[in-house]
């Protein structure tokens, strides 16, 4: 009887550990809408090899899919768009992305996405074109849009 009890508590130990709220994981808890700032370091090559560098800073709208692609819009100024799109590669915590960036050439883009709290995120990248010799650089701190729901008719 006592083996009967001692495995009875033990199962009753697991499903009260196994009751308590789960976090979903990264790949799920980024999928929406998130809007911030992306801090920006663009540097050119001119025509004798020197580097030309310029920083701002710009608003910057990102929304992330289920399926781990996500898009990225930089609002450099009223008439520059600059377009992101990518697939993230998921590892526990760990997100890296490769894809590219659009602006007046396109840059192959790499970087990375850390979730900080569950309605912060940081993304950090690098986009490259080495034939027109510029490099761009970004780290956004973006927090996750609120959704309005829509009005009742």
């Amino acid at each position: 009887m006592k083996v009967k009890s001692f495995f009875a508590i033990a199962a009753l130990s697991v499903a009260l550990v196994s009751c308590g709220t789960k976090e979903a994981p990264v790949s799920e808890q980024l999928v929406g809408q998130w809007t911030g700032m992306d801090a920006i370091t663009v540097t050119v090559l001119d025509s004798t090899g020197t580097p030309m560098t310029q920083t701002m800073e710009a608003p910057i709208e990102l929304e992330y899919l289920a399926d781990s692609t996500f898009t990225a819009v930089v609002m450099v100024n009223d008439s520059t768009n600059v377009a992101l799109g990518a697939v993230a590669t998921v590892a526990d915590a760990l997100v890296n992305f490769t894809g590219s960036m659009t602006c007046a050439q396109t840059l192959e883009v790499s970087g990375t996405l850390t979730l900080q709290g569950k309605d912060t995120l940081v993304l950090n990248y690098t986009g490259v074109n080495t034939e027109a010799g510029i490099t761009h650089e970004g780290k956004a701190l973006v927090v996750r849009k609120v959704v309005e729901a829509a009005p009742v008719q």
